[in-house]
């Protein structure tokens, strides 16, 4: 009879090869209940596939009914079962919004005004025109997965663009956006008015509720992510992750690393804590693209993280995009978070104008086309986003 009661949540990742073997051991090893055995976890479609592809397992209620239950124990027991790549206990993930910028809903600008905050990715200086010149494809054709707090999908800067992917919070009933982020966001990739790749698909993945997320959600977002990839005949996928872990976290890192192994462009928030984006995930996986925040003089943004897992800077203060009290609702923020879709947008763009690529090439065309040595105090970075495919 419990006297007690205390649950942990895990993410335990899985050789592939492993996987059947060992679900019913692992129900059974520490005499605990192991419940919500993730749908994709395994493609029995596929089964001739590579035997070092991970999967992932998710206990969501790790439950033990004694009162001296010890995770870090029942952790380490998991780790010792054959089969098992990894196991990391859950914990928060974070947005990185800045909350310097007050709201301004409902405003009048006009798309002159507001195409400045696009306007610096398509020339080499800052000599704004007032316009924001795009390639006539903007981004068709390309999938940009925007793993956020959901977004408001009637929007009039999606229409016609924009699709449901699933819904993977903690007490979340659908896609909507409780807080305005995601669809913020979603603005900046593609809307109509305020995207940079104004043709690109939107689909709405979302991992936060009202009150956040945890990195059990992030990592059932990306493998939702990485199993609609493979299914799909349109392979252009990117990853729009606005988010940030206060720690290193081993899981996201597998997962992110899953994704560019399978030809998905993952563009990473570096964080707005102004520390070293190396010490957080994903911005500090490799094969991400880890964007941080500037100023529209190009000085690194003071509350961007910065160092030498900072691929490249885009624009990420007073960012004018869609919002959510209304259809046609928009705001101003600050943040990395405003900075990734900016860099979202220009792979959309290049997809379209050019072709995919492997991430790792796709990093390398992008960095190649930005303008070197113009971030003002950037740390250990300097590169500033600029497109040459824009005019």
């Amino acid at each position: 009879e419990a006297t007690s009661t205390t649950t942990e949540k895990f993410i335990v990742i899985l050789a592939k090869n492993a996987a059947n073997n060992h679900f019913n051991m692992l129900s059974t090893c520490l005499e605990k209940k192991v419940n919500n055995f993730d749908p994709f976890a395994i493609s029995q479609e596929e089964p001739n596939k590579d035997e070092n592809e991970v999967l992932v397992f998710y206990f969501d209620s790790f439950t033990a009914y004694f009162s001296d239950f010890d995770s870090d124990f029942a952790m380490n027991k998991l780790k010792k079962v054959e089969g098992v790549q990894l196991v990391e206990k859950s914990f928060k993930i974070y947005l990185t919004r800045s909350m310097t910028t007050p709201t301004l809903k409902n405003n009048k600008l006009t798309k002159s005004n507001t195409s400045l905050y696009v306007n610096r990715i398509d020339t080499d200086k800052r000599k704004y025109d007032g316009f924001y010149t795009y390639p006539t494809n903007a981004g068709r054709a390309v999938n940009a997965y925007v793993m956020d707090t959901g977004i408001r999908m009637t929007h009039h800067e999606f229409k016609g663009r924009i699709k449901l992917g699933g819904v993977f919070c903690n007490g979340c009933v659908n896609g909507d956006d409780e807080l305005g982020h995601g669809t913020h966001v979603a603005g900046i990739i593609a809307g109509t008015t305020y995207g940079v790749a104004k043709l690109a698909n939107i689909i709405n993945v979302r991992i936060m509720g009202k009150y956040g997320g945890d990195l059990i959600a992030a990592t059932k977002g990306i493998n939702y992510v990485i199993n609609a990839h493979k299914n799909a005949k349109n392979k252009n996928s990117i990853i729009n992750m606005s988010f940030s872990t206060l720690n290193y976290s081993d899981a996201l890192a597998a997962l992110v690393k899953e994704c560019t192994d399978n030809g998905i462009h993952v563009v990473a928030s570096a964080g707005n804590d102004h520390k070293d984006a190396c010490l957080v995930t994903p911005a500090s996986v490799p094969s991400a693209i880890t964007v941080a925040a500037s100023d529209k003089l190009d000085k690194r943004a003071n509350f961007s993280n910065y160092g030498p897992c900072v691929d490249i800077y885009a624009p990420g203060v007073k960012i004018l995009s869609a919002f959510t009290s209304n259809d046609n609702d928009s705001v101003f923020f600050d943040g990395a978070s405003m900075s990734v879709p900016h860099v979202v947008g220009t792979v959309a763009l290049y997809i379209s104008t050019y072709g995919n690529l492997p991430p790792s090439n796709m990093s390398n065309a992008i960095i190649s086309l930005a303008t070197k040595n113009i971030i003002k105090n950037p740390n250990s970075t300097s590169f500033g986003i600029n497109q040459d495919i824009c005019y």
